[in-house]
């Protein structure tokens, strides 16, 4: 057994007999001069409810301490049945050098799998890169004579020369531009190895050169190959609220392009964005899992039923009394474009009473534990594919401290938080260079353990 899982399982066992003695304990007292914030604060606009609750809700008064504050957004079904609303879609296809034998093959399949997944409402454009990028076919409604010609270029793809996704990016934005219209959904899907390696090829760039071209549509990535590059693929969903996934069958597009397309048809919520603002001298150290624009970070897109959980750490100073800690704004457009907004603030009590100090923490404990433990994971794993095993170690052990802080602040969930560590360590260790089969699923483990939705989707 690992040394750290050893010394989890012990740290586990400790807390458990910890739990069982406080309960066992008379309870001192409450002193009546504190005034007790609110254990969660909910806002609530239309068809996106917003709840904010801290880790703690009571703060040594004289010290800086630290907290986690989870933020829920909830899209409730009314089990309605809708039509389907028409989606506007982009598909990009790399066909450069690198995407040669069964990888150009995988592209044309997730080609394939949207044409038939499309309805003759919806309309596609279809552009192809390698050293340059052209439209291989114009945005259409997909009537049966414009979807068989669609299919036929799909066939003519052959890979060969550089990859300049900055291009394709480009070449695509005047398609979307031309496919949309009021009630149509604006989505944009990239199959590619996200190899990089012409026009504007850094990471950032290609971030800002997608936030530019593809203002508030969704952006889904394919990636191809298992040496794909899962960094810069995750990094584009994720900045434009879609899902990253590994194409590792063709037998998994259908299925996936049909889950994009249904969703539209209960979509309530397009455009969602959360902002964290520290308040009475507090600071967001991160929102895990997501890079802020602005203070914003952007939420997928919201069907009904649907609902997601976003987890951020704030750094708090000493103080006194009840106090406003942190700002929570949603935002986003409607189904009928209209833009929504809400608001609402999250309080602490600042205290020296030992008793309310150690009252049990609230869910956000555990669920702000595992946010950051992927995050830390994802890190490992970079450092391990780098050959820097010196610093993945020590992301590992700062895995496991965060863990046993976990796990003793939420025995309820200790079991768990031991587990998700355990399999984190062996995970990195399994990673033998980089981009290898290990390190995607360390990374993908930990992206959704951040990104993925609480329920639906």
């Amino acid at each position: 057994m690992r040394r750290t899982f050893a010394l989890l399982a012990v740290a586990l066992a400790s807390f458990a007999a910890a739990a069982v003695a406080a309960l066992l304990r008379p309870k001192p007292p409450v002193a009546d001069q504190v005034r007790p914030a609110p254990t969660e604060v909910r806002a609530s606009r239309g068809p996106v409810e917003l709840r904010a609750m801290l880790e703690r809700l009571y703060l040594p008064g004289d010290r800086e301490s630290s907290a986690y504050l989870q933020i829920d957004l909830a899209a409730p079904s009314d089990g309605a049945e809708r039509p389907r609303v028409p989606v506007n879609a982009v598909l990009i296809l790399d066909r450069s050098g690198s995407m040669r034998g069964v990888k150009i093959e995988r592209a044309r399949d997730a080609a394939r799998a949207l044409v038939q997944a499309l309805g003759p409402e919806d309309r596609l454009a279809i552009v192809e890169f390698s050293s340059s990028a052209s439209v291989l076919f114009p945005s259409t409604a997909l009537s049966p004579p414009s979807r068989a010609r669609a299919l036929a270029a799909i066939e003519r793809l052959e890979a060969q020369g550089g990859t300049n996704m900055s291009a394709a990016f480009d070449a695509a934005a005047p398609e979307l531009r031309s496919g949309r219209a009021r009630g149509r959904v604006d989505k944009v899907f990239l199959a590619s190895d996200g190899q990089a390696n012409e026009g504007i090829a850094d990471r950032s760039g290609l971030l800002r050169v997608a936030r530019r071209d593809f203002e508030s549509a969704t952006l889904s990535t394919f990636g191809v190959g298992d040496d794909y590059d899962e960094d810069l693929m995750s990094a584009l969903a994720a900045q434009a609220g879609g899902r990253a996934r590994y194409i590792d069958s063709p037998q998994m597009l259908a299925g996936a392009f049909r889950a994009e397309l249904d969703r539209a048809a209960a979509l309530v919520a397009r455009g969602v964005r959360v902002r964290v603002t520290g308040l009475s001298g507090a600071s967001v150290d991160r929102v895990f899992g997501y890079q802020a624009d602005s203070g914003w970070v952007h939420v997928p897109d919201f069907a009904a039923g649907e609902e997601r959980r976003v987890l951020a750490r704030l750094t708090i100073p000493a103080g006194r009394g009840v106090a406003d800690l942190a700002a929570v704004e949603l935002a986003f457009e409607d189904a009928r474009g209209e833009t929504r907004t809400a608001r609402t603030v999250v309080q602490a009590t600042f205290t020296a009473d030992a008793a309310l100090l150690s009252r049990p923490p609230t869910e956000a404990a555990a669920s702000g534990a595992r946010a950051e433990m992927a995050d830390v994971a994802a890190q490992a794993a970079r450092y391990r594919e780098q050959g820097n095993a010196r610093e993945a170690r020590e992301r590992l052990s700062a895995l496991g401290r965060i863990a046993r802080r976990g796990a003793q602040a939420a025995p309820a969930s200790a079991a768990e938080i031991v587990q998700m560590a355990s399999e984190y360590e062996i995970g990195v260790d399994a990673i033998q260079s980089s981009g290898d089969a290990a390190a995607k699923k360390v990374k993908e483990k930990a992206f959704d353990a951040v990104r993925a939705p609480a329920a639906g989707w």
